[in-house]
């Protein structure tokens, strides 16, 4: 467990040591060397108390905030999400925490993507803001990646696709390909909701496919073979396939991956 995680998982023993009803000298500096900020609300969302988190996510001294709606140092997208939080808590007892992820302005206009954790306390509210704005930063690299990779996938001419080890064939991922090579959209084949593959192969070949890929996994080495599809069109159409499988780290097949492409008339 990291530290944050740790931190998070205390957090609501210190919340309420931090929100006692008798207990104002109980925010203090203990609390202030969280890593995190701890932000007290009244009933309308006004900043009451802040911890000395908040200067260091914001950039925003403590003093200049008090009283002012918290929403106000929110992304203005994310200022109706907040709002809905707030009147989901609102007059009820006993409640889970409310917990979001908003987008935080801070001095100069810096975003900061942050983890809010709000609760009920009394006749207002207490939060919890955790700066993951690393995390995010990575998590939309990420996908900015996969994005990348499958229009690339998807502007080849061939079907690229990952499939289960059995005889259909069941597909997890198709390429945009498929539309060109076969007839058929991609989403059709997809965990066999319209068609397998195995249907999409002539009779006469199955088996050849079938062996193929099997002696390929016993050796562990990539296959490659030639055979025929049957089209959307009802024409046949001659493919080359090169692929390989997916193994756990205890040698498992997990599946296979490769590219379809059409064979070029009167190869050998």
């Amino acid at each position: 467990m990291t530290p944050l995680r740790q931190w998070f998982r205390g957090l609501g023993r210190l919340c309420g040591l931090a929100c006692s009803e008798s207990g104002e000298e109980c925010w203090g500096d203990s609390l202030d060397q969280l890593p995190l900020a701890l932000v007290r609300l009244d009933g309308e969302g006004r900043m009451s108390r802040l911890s000395a988190g908040w200067e260091t996510l914001t950039g925003y001294r403590t003093r200049q905030c008090l009283q002012r709606p918290h929403e106000e140092y929110l992304h203005p997208e994310d200022r109706p999400r907040w709002q809905q939080c707030l009147q989901d808590l609102r007059g009820v007892a006993e409640v889970q925490p409310c917990v979001e992820i908003f987008r935080y302005l801070g001095r100069g206009g810096a975003l900061r993507w942050v983890e809010v954790r709000l609760r009920r306390h009394g006749e207002g509210f207490v939060a919890s803001l955790g700066d993951i704005s690393e995390q995010m930063q990575h998590r939309q690299t990420l996908q900015a990646s996969h994005r990348s990779l499958s229009n690339l996938l998807d502007a080849l001419p061939a079907m690229v696709y990952r499939c289960r080890n059995n005889r259909l064939w069941n597909m997890e991922y198709v390429s945009a390909g498929c539309l060109e090579l076969t007839g058929y959209r991609a989403e059709d084949l997809i965990d066999s909701q319209r068609l397998s593959f195995h249907s999409l192969i002539h009779p006469e070949d199955c088996e050849h496919v079938w062996c193929e890929v099997q002696a390929g996994l016993d050796e562990r080495r990539p296959f490659a073979f030639d055979y025929r599809l049957l089209c959307a069109d009802g024409s046949l159409k001659p493919v080359l396939e090169r692929g390989c499988g997916i193994f756990s780290e205890s040698g498992e097949v997990l599946g296979l991956e490769g590219v379809i492409t059409e064979r070029a008339v009167g190869r050998a």
